[in-house]
């Protein structure tokens, strides 16, 4: 008689577990900038600054002895006139520091060696500046079209459009504030940068160009007129000069194809290169 014995051998399996895919990794840090932005309070503090924008364009013409305007595109305008500044400071505090910042505070030695790209790091931070600012902008003119509705009575459909300009204009102002960023040593100093050169130094090279009779359309603050200008019927068109010899000065309207050519332009090339820039630095001691 042949007896069989079997013998089970039990072999500890090790369950590996797969790295999260590239979109998941830029939801992540996506998510957790937006707490940071949170916790920081910056997003609380953009809110509660076009809250204050919307109060102040609201309040002050009744306060004058002013009307509001009748149409409802013609109301709307006001808003849209002045949401360049709310780019321009949502730029600065949700973009400017966003790269500088894991060199500066060192936290890129925890960040850094996770198996992460840095594309996915750079698209995943982009993702949550670009989301707080349009959440900022949502408010500013959902307020305003909702004003406009109650003391006009109609709603402008210009004031939408005003609103896609804002956002693409936005997507640019993040894009060159990811670029100074990604070249910077330090968060202040890529802040004062991203802030200045929006408010002053575009607005200085703009004003020469005009006073020699030169249309500045390749410059993105200029191009941004046409947040406010689409609000106006008809939109304007063409040019005036005044003056003669080195006192002349001129006035230009971005026109609306040219300047979400020249907006896109800016938010490609500056992203592009913010990431070859960002790729290519290291950790420094």
């Amino acid at each position: 008689m042949i007896e069989i014995t079997e013998t089970v051998v039990q072999s500890s399996k090790k369950t590996v577990v797969a790295a999260p895919s590239d979109i998941t990794q830029i939801g992540i840090v996506a998510k957790y900038d937006v707490l940071k932005y949170l916790r920081n309070r910056r997003l609380l503090g953009m809110i509660a600054i076009a809250a204050l924008v919307v109060l102040l364009i609201t309040a002050l013409p009744p306060l004058l002895g002013n009307s509001y305007a009748d149409d409802a595109d013609a109301f709307i305008n006001t808003y849209a006139s002045s949401v360049n500044i709310l780019v321009i400071i949502g730029a600065t505090l949700f973009a400017a520091d966003a790269i500088v910042s894991e060199f500066q505070n060192h936290t890129g030695y925890l960040l850094f060696p996770k198996p992460v790209k840095k594309w996915v790091l750079l698209a995943g931070k982009f993702l949550a500046s670009m989301g707080a600012m349009f959440l900022v902008l949502f408010i500013y003119y959902g307020v305003a079209l909702i004003l406009g509705l109650a003391i006009t009575g109609g709603f402008s459909v210009l004031g939408v459009e005003s609103l896609l300009l804002a956002m693409l204009y936005a997507v640019a102002a993040l894009s060159v504030g990811y670029l100074i960023s990604s070249i910077m040593k330090g968060t202040t100093g890529a802040q004062i940068l991203t802030f200045a050169l929006f408010l002053f130094i575009f607005s200085i090279v703009t004003r020469l160009l005009t006073m020699g009779n030169v249309e500045p359309w390749f410059i993105v603050s200029y191009a941004s007129g046409v947040i406010g200008y689409t609000t106006q019927v008809p939109y304007p068109t063409g040019g005036t000069a005044t003056g003669e010899g080195p006192f002349a000065t001129s006035s230009y309207i971005p026109d609306i194809g040219v300047s979400v050519a020249v907006m896109v332009a800016y938010a490609l090339v500056s992203l592009v290169l913010a990431h070859y820039f960002f790729k290519r630095r290291e950790m420094a001691a």
